[in-house]
């Protein structure tokens, strides 16, 4: 079978709901993230105003809600700011590789539901699931930034797993990675990975949640065009035709409902390319 390798950003994506869903988060947890770093750095920054003074927090600051769950002084509450960037990675990792996982199974499931296929979408993790969509396709995901995926995700589950031990897998699949991968996480964590075992501990700060956070665009969107490879322009068409109905809805005067579903296939199932036929069709046959 012919295949071809998608290339990211040489193409134009369906947006489709469980795209734009899942996009929408996406953005949304990356300006979370990034509000959270910031604000614990404009808060040591605060908090030197008061250095020096042996005032509890609560004290110092009484209208902040629950600042008594945080009621330390200046100098040790700004030690622990100091430090968050890895407890807000250890946290802001793992939930990142958990909407991509549940993005990816929207992929499997639109592929089970209209090419008739079983491909075991709800209890595939993401360990197998970028490899379950690849089998019903013309195209695969791009082999380094699949080997960056693992890499976090293997790292996420030496956190989760084994607090922040390094384990052999991730060892192993450090000893594995091509050296476009490696290049690839160097530019976006700064670092080559070379974990090994009983060799210092995986953190996840900063650096590695940018990095997750590019992974999985960049795999998002390589899912997406690879589902243009693997359902028909006929499901597409009902896809589209329920997606408006779903949101918008369709004017029940002829006339409207064509201009309609004729602006909504340009707008945001513009990289299919429907045609006049093709539109026309869909707005006769759809009820």
């Amino acid at each position: 079978m012919w295949t071809k390798t998608v290339g990211v950003g040489l193409s134009k994506y369906v947006l489709f709901p469980e795209f734009r869903d899942h996009d929408a988060t996406r953005v949304e947890l990356n300006s979370a993230i990034m509000a959270l770093l910031a604000g614990s750095q404009m808060a040591i920054h605060l908090l030197k105003l008061t250095e020096g003074s042996d005032h509890l927090l609560a004290e110092v600051f009484p209208s902040i809600p629950h600042i008594a769950r945080f009621n330390l002084t200046t100098n040790k509450a700004s030690d622990i700011l100091n430090a968050a960037d890895s407890h807000l990675g250890a946290m802001a990792v793992p939930y990142v590789l958990g909407a991509h996982e549940d993005y990816m199974k929207a992929c499997l499931k639109l592929v089970e539901q209209h090419n008739g296929v079983n491909l075991d979408a709800e209890s595939t993790g993401s360990a197998r699931q970028h490899d379950k969509l690849q089998t019903v396709a013309t195209a695969t995901f791009q082999a380094e930034t699949l080997e960056q995926f693992h890499l976090v995700r293997k790292m996420r589950n030496c956190m989760v797993h084994a607090g922040g031990a390094v384990n052999r897998p991730l060892e192993n699949h450090c000893g594995t990675m091509s050296a476009a991968a490696k290049a690839g996480w160097d530019k976006l964590a700064g670092y080559e990975p070379d974990f090994r075992v009983g060799h210092g501990n995986v953190t996840l700060g900063h650096r590695e949640t940018v990095a997750a956070l590019a992974i999985t665009k960049n795999l998002a969107r390589q899912a997406n065009q690879i589902l243009q490879t693997c359902i028909s322009r006929t499901s597409w068409g009902e896809i589209l035709m329920k997606d408006l109905d779903a949101g918008p809805g369709l004017p029940k005067d002829a006339s409207e409902r064509l201009r309609k579903v004729r602006g909504y296939a340009r707008f945001n199932y513009s990289a299919l390319r429907f045609t006049e036929h093709e539109i026309t069709t869909l707005n006769a046959t759809y009820p």
